[in-house]
């Protein structure tokens, strides 16, 4: 009986943690002349945005945006120094080395009409390139800060595919 009990709950946390994964599929996929991919998703009154561009060999430039879509015309956040960490993991696990994130409790105000937007230029070894070919490999970018209306902490994720940027800049 405790076998059973084991598998099923087994069972139910590998169906939510895929079912977590899709729920942080992009809405929109728009590809740019020039290799730029830009995927957008809306989660609750914020709406996420990753544009990711070639910037030479092996180097990316990441654009991390998020803008408040809701009732008011503005909704203040607290966050550390930066909102989002953009991260590129191959079956499930990143690729980089551990970084740390600093606590400080900036104040940024999010509005119905601009974009708060934060620029990540990464270059990929060879090694971590390996890694990605040999596996299913996502740029997952989250979002992470506290309401100032609501007072509770909100972390937004939004998982783009590594192949769907890859192979649109080898064409």
């Amino acid at each position: 009986m405790r076998l059973y009990f084991i598998l099923m709950m087994c069972i139910v946390l590998c169906g939510c943690s895929n079912d977590a994964d899709r729920d942080a599929q992009p809405d929109h996929i728009q590809l740019e002349d020039g290799g730029s991919v830009t995927a957008t998703k809306q989660l609750g009154e914020y709406l996420l945005r990753l544009v990711v561009q070639p910037a030479g060999e092996n180097t990316y430039m990441f654009h991390s945006g998020i803008k408040y879509v809701g009732t008011d015309t503005s909704h203040t956040i607290a966050h550390s120094k930066q909102v989002f960490i953009v991260d590129i993991q191959a079956n499930g696990e990143t690729i980089f080395p551990p970084r740390t994130t600093s606590n400080i409790g900036l104040t940024t105000e999010l509005t119905n009409e601009d974009w708060y937007t934060e620029p990540y230029e990464i270059t990929l070894t060879q090694a971590q390139l390996e890694k990605m070919d040999r596996s299913e490999a996502n740029f997952v970018l989250q979002a992470y800060f506290q309401a100032g209306q609501s007072g509770y902490e909100d972390e937004k994720k939004m998982i783009l595919s590594a192949s769907q940027v890859l192979l649109q800049n080898k064409e």
